[in-house]
């Protein structure tokens, strides 16, 4: 896979979490998108207000705001690659 390619799985998350995409999936997927890019650091969230979403049962969430933490992508390929070579599979 290409830089532009992981790029791009990068950016796709940080835009599901911008727009609450996330949240409005109920279930295994949410929870599997929480550990994988928020737990793990790939994306992290600025001290600023975010967006306004509402989630899969409807409550209205302001989210921080969130950047792609180029640095911790990096480290993760270096400590833990099996883990970075499961995400661009199943995404």
């Amino acid at each position: 896979m290409t830089q532009e390619m992981m790029e791009n799985v990068y950016e796709n998350a940080l835009n599901k979490y911008n727009t609450g995409w996330f949240l409005k999936m109920e279930g295994s997927y949410g929870r599997w998108f929480v550990s994988t890019f928020l737990d793990s650091g790939i994306i992290k969230t600025i001290d600023e207000k975010g967006s306004d979403v509402v989630d899969g049962y409807g409550r209205t969430i302001t989210l921080k705001k969130a950047v792609i933490d180029h640095d911790r992508i990096f480290e993760l390929w270096d400590t833990d690659p099996e883990f970075m070579e499961e995400i661009k599979e199943t995404t």
